[in-house]
This record gives C-alpha cells, sequence and structure tokens, in this order.
C-alpha cells in the first residue's frame, strides 16, 4: 500500500514539472482522463482502482462540483430497475421531447423535484441494510419504496475500491480551441469507516445522482444512455470520509 503510493508521487511529481500538457481526452472526465494518459495507464472502467490500491480522482481548482466515488445500479423488482424509472418517473429531454430522460441528484435530506409529477428521497433503513428509493407524486404521498441498494454491495465497493483516495487537483485553459492541463497538486486520503459512509447519506452529504439520458443521433437514437447512477461528494467534505494518509 505504501508503495503504491510512493510510486504514485514520484510519477504526480514528474508530470507536474512539465507545466501545461495537451488534453487528449474528450468531453467531460477529459481532465482525469489525459492524467491517466500520462501515467501511461488505460482509462479504467474496471471495478478496481486505478493506481495499485489507489482510487485517482482529479478537480479542477475552485470547482464546487461533485465527485463521483462510483457507480452502483439500483435493484428492486425489474431487471433494468434504471430504464424503467426513466420510463414511469422521467421527463422529456429538452431537444427531443419524445424522448424520456432522467438527470437529477437525490439526498436523505430532502425531496427532488422529478419533473412536474414527482419527488424524489432517500431512506436509509439500517435494520434492513439498505438506501431506499422513496417516490412521492406531487402532493407528496408515498407511491413507490421498491429501489434500492444493499449495504453489503455498497460496502464490498467501497472497500476494495476507494480504501485509498489521491485527489489530483489543477487548472485548465484554451489556447486556439485546444484545451490545456497543468496538474499542481495532489492529496492523499485513506477512507475511515463504512458507518460514516452511511451517516454521510443520511446527513445529505453524499448523494446518489442519475444520469440516464438517450442518445440523441446515429443508430441508436432515442435508446437509453445511462451514464452510471454514482454515489457523489463535495470535495469540501472529504474529509468528513477520509483521514489524511501519509505514506
Amino acid at each position: 500500500m505504501c508503495q503504491d503510493s510512493i510510486e504514485l508521487q514520484k510519477k504526480f511529481q514528474n508530470i507536474k514539472n512539465q507545466g501545461w500538457i495537451k488534453n487528449v481526452g474528450v468531453g467531460y472526465g477529459s481532465m482525469g482522463r489525459t492524467f491517466e494518459y500520462l501515467l501511461g495507464r488505460e482509462e479504467n472502467s474496471l471495478e478496481i482502482p486505478d493506481f495499485g490500491k489507489i482510487e485517482i480522482k482529479t478537480q479542477k481548482f475552485n470547482s464546487k462540483s461533485y465527485i463521483s466515488l462510483f457507480n452502483m445500479v439500483p435493484n428492486g423488482k425489474y431487471y433494468h430497475e434504471v430504464e424503467q424509472l426513466k420510463d414511469k418517473y422521467g421527463y422529456s429531454d429538452r431537444t427531443y421531447r419524445e424522448y424520456k430522460v432522467l438527470n437529477n441528484s437525490v439526498f436523505c435530506t430532502n425531496r427532488t423535484h422529478i419533473g412536474i409529477q414527482y419527488q424524489f428521497m432517500l431512506k436509509v433503513e439500517r435494520k434492513e441494510y439498505r438506501i431506499y428509493l422513496c417516490i412521492f407524486d406531487k402532493l407528496g404521498n408515498l407511491i413507490e419504496k421498491n429501489v434500492y441498494w444493499d449495504f453489503d454491495i455498497i460496502k464490498e465497493k467501497l472497500y476494495r475500491k476507494l480504501k485509498l483516495l489521491a485527489l489530483i487537483r489543477g487548472e485548465e485553459k484554451k489556447e486556439n480551441g485546444i484545451i490545456f492541463y497543468r496538474y499542481n497538486e495532489m492529496r492523499l486520503y485513506i477512507l475511515k469507516d463504512f458507518t460514516t459512509f452511511i451517516s454521510l447519506i443520511e446527513n445529505g452529504i453524499i448523494r446518489i445522482n442519475f444520469k440516464i439520458n438517450i442518445f440523441k443521433s446515429g443508430k441508436r437514437k432515442g435508446q437509453i444512455h445511462d451514464h452510471g447512477t454514482s454515489f457523489d461528494i463535495k470535495e469540501c467534505d472529504l474529509l468528513k470520509l477520509y483521514d489524511p494518509y501519509q505514506p
């Protein structure tokens, strides 16, 4: 574990010394993909850490956006639970009104309006070892509580992929239409425990984010384009979930 962090620190310092580096990624997340490329590693979509036992996250300085910890589809009565949520409770895409999407963040501490008809809210049931998605109508009546995430699966994923975390912070600039990144700082963290993770969900610090869109062109136009259902936290709240790690 210690050796991974020492090696990563050496590689980070080398990348930092290069200054502004041309982007090699495309679209959202290209800062992270560029950093992985500089590490000499292919983009990692597997359920394992990015570098040895260390998961790597990148964030721009002064960014207030959430950090996606991991993706996890919920369980329920249906095999494709996320797709049925979109079909049943989603709302029209802004451009292609005939297709439904579901792009919403859901918390334990307040209800999220889903279109004009529904509201979503999380409910932690510790005795059942589950996090439930509670769905309400526009009058606030509970109409469904069938979708859930199991504690055991969340815990296994958290400890396998996110026990050690490296946060890489940097800057972005654009010259002649080309994006460049400069990586300035790396911080290492070690996970506190699973109970803390669940408490942060209950307190609205960690959210669950649905990113269910549709393909808008090509052969798959109109089909579901699921970017993952993620558990997210803000950078300013990382020390509520992690302790600083010194190799």
